[in-house]
């Protein structure tokens, strides 16, 4: 892919505003990582990140009714505009699994690291399914 991303917003639109910063860095790091950012504001493809819902679903699997793991989804939609017309837009789910500790601290490392994760798988398929459609050359 030649042209670069001008990363124009990303929004948390769920109740959990203390990921937020954890999605931007993850958005930030991912496209940096792949080269796919410009730090031009007037570059032609500008995308829009909006995370829509993350939700929990918990299991009891052990014989004292507590919950050893939990599964993280995340709903997320990705917008890409050139020249001011949107040119792609697809929402992406993924999940992942987390163990829940009986210490919070390891639990909340373990949350956030699948989140990462699931935001990764996410951004990968984007690029992906952008590339496939080739949208950007025509």
């Amino acid at each position: 892919m030649k042209e670069k991303f001008y990363l124009n917003s990303i929004k948390n639109l769920t109740s959990e505003s203390s990921y937020t910063s954890i999605i931007n860095s993850t958005c930030y790091d991912f496209f940096n990582k792949h080269n796919l950012l410009t730090k031009n504001p007037n570059n032609n493809l500008k995308l829009n990140i909006e995370i829509n819902k993350i939700f929990y679903e918990s299991k009891i699997l052990q014989q004292n009714f507590r919950a050893t793991s939990s599964e993280l989804h995340i709903s997320v939609t990705i917008k890409v505009k050139k020249s001011e017309k949107e040119i792609f837009r697809k929402t992406y789910n993924d999940s992942n699994n987390y163990t829940i500790f009986t210490n919070i601290t390891q639990t909340y490392s373990s949350k956030h690291d699948a989140l990462i994760k699931s935001l990764n798988n996410i951004l990968l398929d984007f690029i992906n399914d952008f590339k496939k459609e080739n949208t950007y050359n025509r």
